[in-house]
């Protein structure tokens, strides 16, 4: 089996962006106000796949990054994905609707890259990864819990997902030396080209 290479991967969303319409911002976007507050404090902002992007090749290329950082990355784009699948599906506004798809399918392909780089280094998860997993989940909760309500997702459904997420990434991590090129590495947000 052939190993992605994520650089490519990367390089492909990024032309993808350049030549993709932007999102209508003249509509506007109503936004609950508590939903708002959410947006703005969540720490995943639309153009971070970009200086991820970058960040993570200069540390890649000074040194071995450390399984506690790549596990970190892998718990924040779990809740990551929870959260933005939350405000795509929460919400009418179309503008609210696409950008959140966006970064939806950013997080989506951060984490099999996640995956992928624990994969190779051989790394299982133990106690220590679960707890750590179960602490920043109850900090988006305390943080993001009304916001996520008002998106009509219950604080039980936000957690069962979240949960479920990284339970399938950590099989996934404990499957094999890469993961194979398909629609999950290049996961496009629903109705956007």
């Amino acid at each position: 089996m052939a190993a992605v290479e994520w650089s490519a991967v990367f390089e492909a969303e990024a032309r993808r962006r350049k030549v993709r319409p932007q999102p209508a911002w003249g509509s506007g976007a109503p936004l609950d106000p508590v939903v708002a507050r959410s947006v703005r404090r969540f720490q995943h902002l639309p153009d971070e796949l970009e200086d991820r992007r970058l960040l993570a090749r200069l540390l890649e290329t000074a040194s071995r990054p450390g399984k506690s950082d790549v596990m970190s990355q892998l718990i924040s784009d779990v809740l990551a994905l929870g959260y933005y699948r939350a405000l795509r599906d929460g919400t009418r506004d179309p503008v609210t609707v696409e950008v959140a798809a966006r970064v939806f399918a950013g997080a989506e392909r951060r984490l099999s890259y996640h995956v992928d780089r624990l994969r190779r280094q051989r790394i299982a998860a133990s106690a220590r990864w679960r707890a750590k997993a179960i602490l920043e989940t109850s900090g988006v909760l305390v943080g993001h819990g009304r916001a996520l309500r008002r998106l009509g997702v219950p604080w039980l459904a936000f957690v069962t997902d979240a949960w479920a997420r990284f339970e399938r990434a950590l099989a996934e991590v404990r499957r094999g030396p890469s993961i194979r090129p398909g629609p999950r590495v290049r996961a496009r947000p629903r109705g956007l080209v």
